[in-house]
């Protein structure tokens, strides 16, 4: 179903169904439950704090003594916060908190190569969203510290810590380019 085709059906209810489908739906799926929480007390930081928490126990996550952290979890986490229509400062905040403990884990213990691209890509992400947010003065310093302070003692941390600042890097090097032309 379209946005339309439910502001049209929406229309043509009154405002007792409308209220009574809102209950409803409250009742019945957690998603709508938590939306509908957050709309109404507006309490971002609770949300932060929860998704923060999430996000370090699954980076934290391990197998045999090796970090397994799932990313599309930890994409997830940050979807759920982007869902709430928070502001760009609680995305980019929730963004760079993730690449901060990935970087820390990684600089540690071995991550697997896909799980260092993945993580390369939520860099990338994250210079975009700070960027086209004008919250990039905010966050870029911190991505730069967090990728820096990785150890190079080990050929896993070297490995890692090397693809991040290349993303960096070419991510930045990208919108020098673009203003130029522009």
């Amino acid at each position: 179903m379209s946005k339309a085709t439910l502001k049209k059906a929406l229309a043509a209810l009154t405002q007792e169904q409308i209220t009574e489908m809102v209950l409803d739906l409250y009742a019945a799926r957690p998603e709508a439950k938590e939306y509908l929480d957050f709309w109404v007390s507006g309490d971002i930081d609770s949300k932060m704090t929860k998704a923060k928490n999430a996000i370090a126990k699954e980076i934290a996550r391990a197998q045999r003594g090796r970090p397994r952290p799932r990313m599309t979890k930890i994409k997830r986490f940050i979807k759920d916060i982007v869902s709430l229509n928070a502001d760009s400062e609680a995305i980019g905040e929730i963004m760079t908190f993730s690449i901060e403990r990935m970087c820390a884990v990684g600089s540690d213990k071995w991550v697997k190569e896909s799980t260092q691209k993945s993580v390369a890509k939520l860099l990338h992400d994250t210079l975009t969203y700070i960027r086209k947010s004008g919250i990039y003065a905010i966050f870029i310093q911190r991505l730069r510290t967090a990728i820096e302070s990785m150890s190079t003692d080990y050929w896993w941390s070297r490995d890692f810590r090397t693809l991040l600042e290349e993303e960096m890097r070419e991510t930045l090097l990208e919108y020098t380019r673009l203003e130029q032309t522009l």
